[in-house]
């Protein structure tokens, strides 16, 4: 079983559990893993926000009467969102990726199997045009991470407004048959599809 999911089953058993507390030995031996392994999940459901109360030795329960809000959402928006956590699983470090999994996992129970399975059929990231990258723009963001350049980027947004970024290259990723910038700003990380960059300038 992976982290994500049992970080969740963990969840389900302090529910099943309630109002009572479950020690980490019994944890451990349900899941078949050492306690270790289940005091260091349990700090990370509750940095995660999960109400659990406890601490090694005393057993764990969740708080009394709370949690997270009921979220309330269309189909298609529960859709965008397991598509954009599946996205995250791909491309995040690995905190972000096993929370972007957990969130999977909830938005797979809540989709069913029929719309999970025309979620998953669609791709990550749709092309509503026929942009390709071009081989210009690709050797030059290249020139530039291997040269730690900063560049000035002159972008068509998705509204097909112009915009312009100056920063420094960080990452290309590839998702399916489109390539992410990842651009260090002033105003932080932005994540730009490749295809839509209309003029590149190196910068010192």
């Amino acid at each position: 079983m992976s982290r994500a999911r049992r970080l969740v089953e963990i969840v389900r058993a302090l529910k099943q559990a309630a109002p009572g507390s479950l020690t980490a030995q019994h944890i451990a031996e349900r899941f078949s893993v050492s306690e270790r392994t289940i005091y260091r999940d349990m700090a990370k459901l509750i940095d995660s926000g999960i109400p659990i109360e406890g601490e090694a030795g005393l057993g764990y329960m969740l708080a009394p009467d709370e949690g997270p809000p009921p979220v309330s959402m269309t189909w298609r928006q529960a859709q965008l969102l397991w598509r954009g956590a599946r996205l995250m699983a791909l491309t995040a470090d690995e905190d972000a990726a096993l929370d972007a999994n957990a969130v999977q996992s909830r938005l797979e129970k809540v989709l069913g199997e029929q719309r999970l399975a025309r979620t998953r059929s669609q791709a990550l990231l749709s092309l509503t045009d026929n942009l390709r990258p071009v081989p210009a723009i690709m050797d030059a963001l290249k020139r530039a991470l291997d040269q730690d350049n900063n560049i000035r980027i002159r972008y068509v947004e998705l509204d097909e407004s112009d915009g312009e970024y100056i920063g420094r290259p960080m990452a290309i990723t590839p998702v399916g048959d489109i390539f992410i910038l990842t651009l260090s700003t002033p105003d932080g990380l932005v994540h730009l599809r490749i295809e839509r960059i209309r003029k590149l300038t190196l910068r010192s």
